[in-house]
């Protein structure tokens, strides 16, 4: 660990015997860690800290994955989170060896380690701290306000994303609306379901029509609408939530094929928020209609 970051993540392993390499903790098939593509099946792992050999079977000539689940995968987006991943490692052509394992520095295009690059890369690492700051929302669930801080980073799996952490990606278009690469600018600020999305949340917090060009700016939204006191710690709390939101509906869609409408995105806003605030927030007696009206008094 230097200054805050793990230099490990620093590298790429190239599998030799797989003893070094962590299979699910380091990135080796990608640029990113097995455990970020899919974090859904990581938290099903048995044994998080396995490495590249305790997983990797020799049938018959061809190496095969030998999963360690805590139970049977259940539903289809489990099997196509499962499905995504072994094309993942396949794509990787994963082929045990004598060798040890080494590591490849991402630091630069070449892959060619040195002090000056280690300098440069922890340089941008903290000005890119330095310049995003996410105030945590203390009454939605931390699930919420760790993606926030995730995607704001540029570390949660969209598309382009993965393509350039060297994912293979078929294909870039946005799983919502086809009408451009499926980035997070894009799923959180352009796409007509984020569009319709936040209209609804603007309507139904009195605001002004919600316009953003960054996801940045839509986690600042809070303090510049106009609301004070608590409509301002709620209307913070509910833009969270519609981010965790429409990022669900997203897997939801790629994975399970399941129909995404705005309206149903905007309806598990305002049930879950009123669920988390009435149990979380200061205000443990505020009624159902009150909560629909925006109302605090």
């Amino acid at each position: 660990m230097v200054q805050g970051v793990p230099v490990r993540s620093m590298f790429k392993g190239i599998v030799g015997d797989g003893a070094d390499i962590s299979f699910w903790l380091d990135p080796w098939a990608s640029d990113l860690p097995l455990k970020e593509l899919v974090p859904g099946l990581f938290a099903l792992e048995k044994f998080k800290k396995c490495k590249v050999k305790d997983r990797v079977v020799n049938s018959e000539g061809r190496y095969l994955i030998s999963w360690k689940w805590k139970r049977r995968l259940n539903g289809l987006e489990e099997q196509a989170q499962l499905d995504f991943l072994n094309r993942v490692v396949t794509e990787y052509e994963l082929e045990l060896s004598g060798r040890a394992d080494r590591w490849f520095w991402l630091g630069n295009e070449d892959g060619k380690f040195s002090v000056a690059e280690v300098k440069k890369y922890l340089r941008s690492g903290i000005e890119v701290s330095c310049n995003f700051v996410l105030k945590w929302c203390k009454w939605v669930p931390s699930k919420c306000n760790v993606f926030a801080w995730r995607a704001a980073l540029g570390g949660i799996p969209t598309s382009v994303s993965l393509r350039n952490r060297h994912v293979l990606v078929e294909d870039l278009s946005c799983q919502f609306c086809s009408n451009g690469d499926e980035s997070i600018e894009h799923i959180f600020t352009s796409c007509i379901v984020a569009a319709v999305l936040w209209q609804g949340i603007s309507q139904w917090c009195k605001i002004s029509n919600i316009f953003a060009f960054s996801f940045g700016d839509i986690l600042e939204l809070y303090n510049f609408v106009g609301l004070k006191g608590i409509a301002k710690e709620v209307f913070q709390g509910i833009v969270l939530i519609g981010c965790w939101s429409l990022w669900k509906a997203r897997n939801e869609l790629r994975f399970s094929n399941k129909l995404v409408r705005a309206s149903d995105i905007l309806s598990e806003v305002k049930a879950v928020g009123y669920l988390w605030f009435t149990n979380r927030g200061r205000i443990k007696s505020l009624s159902w209609e009150n909560w629909c009206k925006f109302n605090f008094m």
